[in-house]
């Protein structure tokens, strides 16, 4: 526990320090006046389509176990998904591989069978959210070509991941380098889980289920802009949000902190016409809606597991956290 409340207050550190960046820049009293305005009435309403987003996710994670044929008893895989929202303040919620670590313990299934789930789901979240900014770019008439990236990035990802001779390559490498050199047997079994979840069909319902599980969170996104009185359509604020996302993965800055809110805000003003105050106001918001709140379920999450699987099993997950190879070398 002791390395997650180090990573967690070193994001609050750092979220702290763009959200004053952001005050100065979004004229302090506009941006508090903004805030002073919003609807408190549908905060109920955004936190539940948020959490029904994550349930849609956590559907997502069974379906990939399934595919793997790795069994996990339903409440203490609730408990275990949910505790990898903790790690929504990693990079890229790469960090989110600790599930895989919990489901070890849980049913014996390896870290390399089970991790590729974890990248899957990167890569589907990924899709879904480029379909989202599909929509809101042809519906905005805007030039289709950063949303094209975005899907080129995903695609490139999706094909090194199931390339047998990377894989192999990959071996060989490691086979030749001290410490890391323990780490090889395991890449065939990461190579197959991965070709198996990011084959065609399962590819194709992942994206499916990742396309309705972010609409819902756009859905309380938009709402966030509602609740402060914004001006926007639906699709104009879903393109925002997508792209200041998805900008967020490719930084790998812990949970995107400052790429996104830059993005969110730079583009409310630029594409939506907003003021300095109210698009501070509503990326603030939509921050504390979504990566906070993701946390904060991800904290409770852990709390769960502890019950569950012990105090030992999680404190040893903690400590084999940010370091992936060394659960390896102990015989996933």
């Amino acid at each position: 526990m002791e390395k997650l409340g180090r990573n967690l207050v070193l994001a609050v550190a750092l979220g702290v320090a763009v959200y004053l960046v952001l005050a100065v820049f979004s004229n302090f009293g506009e941006l508090a006046e903004a805030l002073a305005g919003f609807d408190l009435a549908l905060i109920p309403v955004i936190l539940g389509l948020v959490s029904l987003s994550y349930a849609g996710r956590f559907f997502r994670w069974l379906y990939y176990l399934n595919v793997l044929k790795v069994s996990v008893p339903l409440g203490t895989n609730a408990a275990i998904f949910a505790a990898g929202l903790s790690m929504t303040i990693s990079p890229g919620k790469l960090g989110e591989v600790l599930k895989s670590v919990f489901v070890r313990q849980a049913s014996g299934a390896p870290i390399a069978r089970t991790a590729p789930a974890v990248v899957a789901e990167r890569a589907t979240d990924g899709t879904g959210m480029v379909a989202w900014g599909f929509l809101g770019a042809f519906a905005l008439d805007l030039p289709p070509w950063i949303m094209l990236a975005f899907l080129a990035v995903a695609a490139f990802g999706i094909a090194v991941l199931r390339s047998k001779k990377l894989s192999l390559l990959m071996e060989r490498v490691l086979l030749k380098l001290p410490l890391l050199d323990r780490l090889a047997p395991h890449l065939h079994a990461f190579h197959g889980a991965s070709n198996e979840l990011l084959g065609t069909r399962p590819l194709v319902v992942g994206t499916a289920i990742s396309f309705l599980s972010w609409g819902l969170e756009c859905l309380a996104v938009y709402l966030c802009a509602v609740g402060l009185g914004a001006e926007a359509g639906f699709l104009m604020v879903v393109f925002v949000f997508a792209v200041s996302s998805l900008l967020g993965v490719l930084s790998m800055i812990p949970g995107g902190i400052g790429a996104v809110e830059a993005g969110l805000v730079l583009q409310f003003g630029r594409i939506a016409g907003m003021s300095s105050g109210l698009a501070g106001a509503l990326t603030l918001v939509i921050r504390l809606a979504t990566l906070w709140f993701a946390t904060l379920v991800g904290l409770l999450g852990l709390l769960l597991v502890r019950r569950m699987l012990g105090d030992a099993s999680v404190t040893s997950v903690h400590r084999s956290h940010g370091a992936t190879h060394r659960a390896h070398e102990r015989g996933e």
